[in-house]
């Protein structure tokens, strides 16, 4: 009969709680709801439903994509808000329902701030600055339109896909960081804002780069001469980013899982390591290459942090920019 030392024994009977409790590390019972709030077709309905394939071979349980579109996505996060924190209906959100509406909406039957909990991040894809060469043909470079700004007293005008929308926001923060006036000229989509733009109508915007690339570059009758992102964009690595010229400037919409704020620490683990090992291996790069969208950090206490920062920074652009929903 072989003895094993007391030390070694010791050891062992130590070691045998601990795989057990890695062993069950939670996974989901029953079919999660990844609920958006957005319709069908965009980049967070695209990057859900590719999370949603990868967790569900990783969990062995259906992943479910549920769009909830409307009410500037507060239809969506009241949804999950009032439902069971049992990790079991998450919500894929931005910055509107995050960081944005709790002062762009009178009333909310939400809070923000404490009803969810980041659990991961899919990606990040900035917005595009943009201008008219019919308009302003020496904008060729960030610099040499904050030069313009700084000599048009009376403050160029800019377009936006709304009174509110994250690209009129983007601006704001812009011009309140170059202390420059400008006026806002909102629009209702990208369509007829860059359709004026091409014509010289509006000289310089911020617009989603799934809708402005395509007027950019060589042959296209736009510029662009930054993305929003605190460093260059990777899918266009020859457009400086504009914290180049305005140090600090960062403004890139991102696309974030949620739990309930009231969700145990154990369920909150076991989301985020599920959503770790899908984010940050081989597969998912190669999503968002094919998206052209980039990696953000994970982590529930890093992005805990960045929530409190994207709070303080879109609060503050919608009490500067006056915006109010309907």
């Amino acid at each position: 009969m072989i003895r094993l030392p007391r030390r070694s024994l010791f050891a062992a009977a130590l070691a045998l709680p601990m795989a057990a409790r890695a062993q069950a590390a939670w996974a989901p019972t029953r079919p999660v709801r990844l609920v958006l709030p957005f319709a069908p077709g965009g980049l967070t309905d695209i990057l859900a439903r590719a999370a949603a394939e990868q967790l569900s071979a990783r969990w062995g349980q259906p992943v479910v994509v549920e769009n909830r579109a409307g009410a500037g996505g507060n239809l969506a996060a009241e949804a999950v808000a009032r439902a069971t924190p049992d990790g079991h209906t998450l919500l894929v959100a931005t910055q509107g329902i995050i960081a944005i509406n709790k002062v762009l909406f009178e009333r909310l039957s939400y809070d923000p701030d404490t009803d969810f909990l980041p659990i991961a991040m899919l990606a990040e894809q900035p917005n595009l600055l943009v201008v008219s060469p019919r308009a302003l043909p020496d904008a060729t470079d960030v610099a040499s339109l904050v030069a313009k700004l700084r000599a048009t007293p009376d403050g160029l005008p800019y377009g936006s896909n709304g009174v509110g929308s994250f690209t009129h926001l983007s601006m704001e923060l812009l011009r309140a960081t170059l202390g420059v006036p400008m006026t806002h000229v909102p629009y209702r989509g990208s369509a007829p804002l860059l359709t004026d733009m091409v014509a010289g109508t509006i000289p310089v915007a911020l617009d989603g780069l799934a809708t402005s690339k395509p007027q950019v570059g060589a042959g296209g009758a736009l510029r662009a001469i930054g993305v929003t992102s605190a460093r260059r964009f990777r899918a266009m690595p020859d457009v400086p980013a504009i914290a180049e010229t305005v140090p600090g400037f960062d403004a890139s919409p991102w696309y974030g899982v949620f739990a309930q704020g009231t969700t145990p620490e154990p369920i909150q683990a076991g989301l985020e390591a599920a959503f770790r090992a899908v984010l940050e291996g081989p597969g998912w790069a190669a999503v968002l290459a094919q998206r052209e969208a980039d990696a953000m950090p994970q982590g529930r206490a890093t992005l805990a942090t960045l929530m409190e920062r994207e709070r303080r920074t879109w609060r503050d652009a919608v009490r500067r920019s006056g915006a109010r929903a309907e």
